[in-house]
């Protein structure tokens, strides 16, 4: 049978259906989102006249989730604002039929048994036969839940247990229950890597799954050491966080952020559904966490739970006086000498030999985290690697606590543990014994890791159809190594471009890179992909390198290097064969530059576009002004509105260095066009790019015939100053914001020809060179690039 997700109903608008709703408006998929009917009037309804049959009032609590949860929803769960429209909402009383249209039912409902129990029997005559059917829980059995449905449901179900935010965090648990049909749940697998974009880890019907059964225990175990050590929640935040591979929000800025109420959930749930002595104890929290809960000290939505704000400051909770204090910075030798290390490894070994209160916490946290995780192996997975893919794919650690002992002696601490009295849970034993020291390891550059099952070391593998710059670069695909990137074949005639650069900007090796990749592509190949191998795209030009320049007076060099880049950009547009750009990530100035002017792109969906150039005092040089100002053009032709209209949108992207926040609103801003792709799965970017060349060529591509076209000229140039001198004077930007400004309408109204005159691509291209290298030499810029690069923030002087 043939499976395919057009439309699903989700059970359930709270924080978790609205982020679902959300993202599954992301990927395209129209959702009905249903929720209970209220049963009394709130007095604006009262007011009105309305009766508890009114429409407006049986759809209050999905409405009201719509607008809290999905638009109005900081950080947004939709990429696009106009994808809200595909979410349709209804009630559980007068809707129930449209769920008969759906491929796919989750439910989202309250973390209660019996609640969940009840909505199934109460969906289930609506259900198409052969409808996927979900349950999102964090911890309650898949297998309990469905217990009193028949078998041709529970043959459909399973459990997809997303994480919140659902747009941005990467992991979704898939638990399959004991008659879920193989066909059902491999789709679903596939599904959510493919059209959702995220990394599924395969449960068993565990309490708790894997990420919160093994998460859980990290933060009871930091309260009880806290209280242990006598430290402060500020001081175990600066031993929890960075310095052991850990988002900055460490342990109790994580709970204050998720809510303390939450955030004791899982423990509880784990606590209550295990058998294990010992392993209860790692659920059990401080008696003062209960009394926190109980006057409302529940974290960031109450103001205030281990962290309050008071004015600018950020005070830290004292449990034992009940007050909130100014935090004491932690001084701790070890975390002195751990800020230090670069490494990881290094930063762990540094905590873990050190002698002091500091090194001791660290040493007792870690170990009980590893030896928690190794014990519940296989009960939870039967593979080790499923539990680190959740811990860094649903807590955002750097690494799993298997992947955190690459780099370390792992027999020594082993050892140190059993010195301790810990008991080592028998796999490792024999894993150890059998002369196997790491959990994973690299032979001739690909990676390995150690299978429980075969006693062995076995490959990691990605799917067939993803490609791995990695694999390519193993085997043998590398086509050549240039300065700052390399060549691959990515197969069916198809070359990728990886940029390698230092924090992926542009340099002038790259740049002779580009020209040199050019000449291979022109040999023997069909057409090229653009990627990185940075953690973004691109991030622009390399300021230090620039301002070097700046400060030696050689504005004859930035100058060259300008006129070089606009070659480059100008040459892929006009590529006889096609290339496609796959930004990803941060794709700004230079970066999106090179993404909009290749034949199409193939962006991720987190793709934060913009040509960012006026934060630092600049325009875009590498041929941005030239193609916005002419799409704006194109998008204006056969239009009736004034042609200042569109460019006053683009000139207005640019002056205010507007970042998109995503993939597709990049399409929303004119910076990528309607027809370029967006792929909400990183895995498989490079795939859906190789296969957008592929799609030019199949349908005969051509590339754009350069042309002349009528400038617009000194009128729309007065028109659109304007407005920049509205802004000025209102105080919303600054004198020399409005003099970039200038710059940046001149560019695009060509300089000082008349309206309608016959202007090249290259006129443009060169109004842009002279203005970037005018604005170099003023002292505001040289100030706004020295900020930025010892700040990281833009200057507004």
């Amino acid at each position: 049978m043939a499976r395919n997700i057009r439309k699903a109903a989700i059970i359930g608008s709270g924080t978790m259906g609205s982020g679902l709703a959300s993202h599954l408006a992301n990927a395209g998929i129209t959702s009905y989102m249903l929720d209970i009917v209220p049963r009394e009037l709130n007095a604006t309804e009262e007011a009105k006249g309305l009766t508890l049959h009114s429409p407006e009032v049986r759809n209050r609590i999905v409405n009201q989730n719509l607008k809290n949860g999905v638009i109005k929803m900081k950080p947004a769960g939709l990429m696009s604002p106009g994808f809200a429209d595909r979410i349709i909402t209804g009630n559980l009383e007068d809707d129930l039929e449209l769920i008969s249209e759906c491929d796919w039912v989750i439910e989202v409902v309250a973390e209660k048994l019996e609640i969940k129990q009840q909505v199934l029997k109460k969906i289930a005559p609506y259900i198409k036969p052969g409808a996927i059917v979900t349950t999102n829980t964090s911890g309650i059995s898949i297998n309990r839940i469905a217990e009193e449905m028949p078998i041709e449901f529970r043959q459909n179900w399973c459990g997809t247990h997303f994480f919140n935010p659902v747009r941005y965090m990467q992991l979704v648990e898939l638990i399959p229950a004991k008659d879920t049909l193989p066909e059902v749940f491999d789709f679903m697998c596939r599904f959510c890597e493919k059209v959702l974009g995220k990394t599924v880890v395969v449960c068993k019907d565990t309490p708790c799954f894997i990420a919160n059964r093994v998460g859980s225990a990290l933060g009871t175990g930091v309260l009880n050491l806290v209280e242990e050590y006598g430290l402060s929640f500020s001081e175990a935040d600066s031993l929890t966080g960075v310095c052991i591979g850990r988002p900055r929000t460490a342990t109790f800025r994580l709970f204050d952020m998720v809510g303390i109420d939450i955030g004791t959930t899982s423990p509880k749930t784990v606590y209550n559904n295990i058998s294990d002595p010992e392993e209860k104890k790692l659920f059990n929290y401080p008696a003062f966490v209960d009394k926190m809960l109980a006057s409302g000290q529940v974290g960031d939505k109450t103001g205030q739970g281990f962290y309050k704000k008071v004015g600018k400051d950020r005070l830290v909770f004292d449990h034992k006086t009940w007050q909130y204090v100014q935090p004491v910075k932690a001084d701790f030798e070890s975390l002195k000498i751990c800020e230090t290390k670069k490494t990881l490894p290094e930063k762990l070994e540094t905590m873990f030999q050190a002698e002091d209160v500091g090194g001791k916490f660290v040493w007792r946290h870690m170990k009980r985290y590893f030896l928690h995780a190794a014990s519940v192996i296989p009960e939870i997975s039967d593979s080790f690697t499923a539990v680190d893919r959740a811990m860094r794919y649903g807590y955002n650690h750097k690494v799993g606590p298997f992947e955190m002992w690459n780099g370390l002696d792992l027999p020594a601490y082993v050892a140190r543990m059993e010195q301790e009295g810990e008991t080592i849970p028998a796999w490792v034993k024999e894993m150890l014994d059998a002369g196997i020291e790491s959990f994973y390891t690299e032979k001739n550059g690909r990676e390995f890791y150690y299978d429980i099952a075969k006693k062995a070391y076995v490959p990691s593998q990605a799917p067939d159809d993803v490609i791995v710059v990695k694999n390519l670069q193993v085997d043998g695909k590398m086509v050549k190594q240039l300065p700052d990137a390399a060549l691959y074949d990515m197969g069916d005639n198809v070359l990728c471009f990886e940029i390698q650069s230092k924090n992926s900007a542009l340099s002038l090796p790259l740049n002779e890179a580009f020209i040199m990749a050019y000449e291979e592509l022109m040999k023997n190949w069909a057409g090229m992909v653009i990627t990185s191998a940075g953690k973004n795209f691109c991030v622009g030009a390399d300021l230090k390198g620039a301002m070097e320049y700046i400060e030696a007076g050689q504005f004859s060099v930035i100058d060259e290097s300008v006129k070089v880049t606009q070659g480059i950009t100008l040459r892929h547009k006009y590529s006889p064969k096609p290339i496609v750009a796959a930004p990803f990530g941060m794709a700004l100035g230079g970066g999106c530059e090179i993404s909009i002017q290749c034949a199409a792109a193939q962006a991720l969906g987190e793709t934060y576009m913009g040509l960012v150039e006026v934060g630092v005092g600049l325009v875009p040089g590498g041929g941005g002004m030239k193609e916005i100002t002419m799409r704006a053009l194109e998008r204006n032709a056969g239009t009736l509105a004034p042609q200042t209209e569109f460019l006053l949108a683009a000139v207005q992207t640019v002056a205010s260095a507007k970042v998109s926040g995503s993939g597709y609103e990049a399409i929303d801003l004119g910076l990528m066009r309607p027809a370029d792709g967006v792929s909400l799965s990183k895995e498989y970017q490079l795939t859906d790019a190789k296969q957008k060349v592929l799609s030019l060529l199949s349908s005969g591509y051509a590339p754009p015939i350069e042309k002349s076209f009528p400038c617009p000229g000194l009128n729309d140039n007065a028109l659109l100053l304007m407005v920049g001198k509205t802004m000025k004077d209102a105080g919303n930007i600054s004198d020399y914001d409005y003099f970039i400004m200038e710059q940046l309408v001149g560019i695009m109204t060509g300089g000082g020809v008349s309206k309608g005159e016959m202007i090249t691509e290259q006129y443009l291209l060169d109004l842009e060179r002279e203005a970037f290298v005018r604005l170099c030499k003023e002292k505001k810029t040289q100030e706004r690039i020295r900020h930025m690069l010892s700040t990281g923030k833009p200057l507004r002087n």
